[in-house]
């Protein structure tokens, strides 16, 4: 890890982060996340007080039993959709019509009806049914899914506005890493088919995602069309979306862990195991991690509502949704990977002064930045566009001893490309090779008259900023 090297001493790291700097947030949502250590039901993201008039009946997920955990729930009715399945007893088939109506059940997530007439069986609507990620700027919406929204509007939740409002206040942040579970994939630009985002930045960065993901296991996908749960709802307001989108930072949402893989199975079209899941992947999937200790097989249950029951099922959060503690470590290895690459692809200005006498008592003075970095010094060209990254500028100060006799002491210069914005360009193709029509360079020039001490500072947008001295 970056602090373990810094202890170490390694020289490259400790290089890299006197000039550069790394935010890390550990947990957007840490209500949410003591929530769930502390025995809650599943929640997307954070506890969400209920607005006015807010009503809920129905089955509400608790732990029913005390046994710290909420697990799943079936009892047996002839109007059951699901039937148990002979040689996997946690997994829950579909019934058929030739199945008997005596093992037919009905299955939820454990708990207890709230305001319940007695007689029917429905879901409530969640308790805390905020969707954090669709709650950032980009393309917000309304929108509901799986039960849950994205907020009243844009940034309406307190976690939102926070680490928006941070990134805004750091305008030299280059590129973003945002974590999540679970499917083993790196997600990236489009978000939409009308996508802000020009054709060269979604280049750069499904190029600098499959450079970040080699040898990781983890597949790059394009979010549209290829991460997208119904291709006519656009998914609005994610916070990598927002990175790109708002800010102009290629900004990647990295869905860590994939389940399928360590249970021996192809990983299925993503989008569509949430829609419709295949029951063969289904069953071979909980058949898999049924057989750990930490699963806990059916047993009877007297429900408070309902009579007998049977509760039990798989440990979700430490099997499907992350991983069993045993492979917990190399998958921290590998999302680390993928975030160290992201920090070598910064981009990386040199910046040197030459003064050279052209005349009795008259020297030219030359700034060279030259970026040497995977991106160029607007991150993407969406930064430039939107203005929300730092513009490439210098100023002379001559001190009292010299006079400047040509260049203004300001000036403005054209953003750096970086290696990488090279390779979406010229350097595309390596049959037709060719050079950029801006480059990873840039000049400013001075003439000078007398003897004494300048000093020149310069910013190289994302690429930070310094200063040089020089003694005519």
């Amino acid at each position: 890890t970056w602090l373990a090297a810094l202890v170490a001493g390694a020289p490259a790291e400790v290089a890299w982060f006197k000039r550069h700097t790394a935010y890390v947030v550990p947990c957007i949502c840490p209500d949410g996340f003591q929530a769930m250590m502390e025995g809650a039901p599943y929640l997307r993201s954070t506890p969400t007080p209920p607005g006015p008039g807010s009503h809920r009946d129905g089955l509400d997920p608790t732990d029913v039993d005390g046994d710290g955990a909420v697990r799943w729930m079936r009892w047996f009715d002839p109007a059951g959709p699901f039937v148990a399945d002979a040689d996997v007893p946690l997994f829950l088939r579909a019934r058929t019509v030739d199945d008997d109506p005596e093992q037919a059940c009905f299955a939820c997530p454990e708990g207890e009806f709230v305001h319940w007439d007695g007689q029917r069986w429905t879901e409530a609507p969640l308790k805390d049914g905020l969707d954090l990620n669709r709650n950032f700027a980009a393309h917000w919406a309304p929108f509901t899914m799986f039960g849950m929204d994205g907020g009243s509007f844009p940034l309406s939740a307190v976690e939102s506005r926070a680490i928006t409002e941070a990134v805004a206040a750091r305008p030299f942040i280059a590129a973003a890493l945002t974590n999540h579970t679970y499917t083993g994939a790196l997600l990236t630009q489009p978000y939409r088919a009308d996508s802000p985002i020009g054709d060269a930045d979604q280049r750069l960065m499904e190029a600098l995602g499959r450079d970040a993901v080699k040898g990781t296991g983890y597949t790059v996908f394009r979010v549209h069309p290829e991460f997208t749960y119904d291709a006519s709802q656009p998914i609005t307001g994610v916070w990598a979306d927002s990175l790109a989108g708002t800010f102009g930072v290629p900004g990647y949402t990295l869905e860590l862990w994939n389940p399928f893989e360590f249970a021996g199975l192809d990983r299925p079209n993503v989008a569509e195991f949430f829609r419709s899941p295949e029951p063969a992947v289904v069953r071979k999937l909980i058949a898999f991690y049924a057989d750990r200790p930490d699963a806990t097989p059916w047993r009877s249950f007297d429900h408070p509502q309902l009579g007998p029951v049977e509760l039990g099922g798989i440990d979700y959060m430490r099997t499907i949704r992350n991983p069993p503690l045993e492979a917990l470590p190399a998958e921290l290895g590998r999302g680390f990977t993928v975030a160290d690459r992201l920090r070598r692809a910064l981009p990386d200005v040199q910046a040197r002064l030459e003064c050279t006498a052209v005349a009795a008592g008259l020297t030219e003075v030359v700034l060279v930045l030259e970026n040497r970095g995977y991106l160029s010094t607007s991150a993407l060209a969406r930064g430039e566009r939107v203005k929300a990254c730092p513009g490439v500028a210098v100023t002379l100060d001559p001190g009292e001893d010299l006079d400047v006799v040509q260049g203004a002491l300001a000036q403005g210069l054209p953003h750096l490309d970086g290696w990488g914005t090279l390779q979406t360009s010229g350097a595309a193709h390596p049959v037709y090779p060719g050079l950029p029509a801006r480059g990873h360079r840039a000049v400013a020039r001075w003439w000078v008259r007398g003897e004494g001490r300048l000093v020149v500072r310069y910013t190289a947008g994302r690429g930070g900023m310094g200063e040089l001295e020089a003694e005519i």
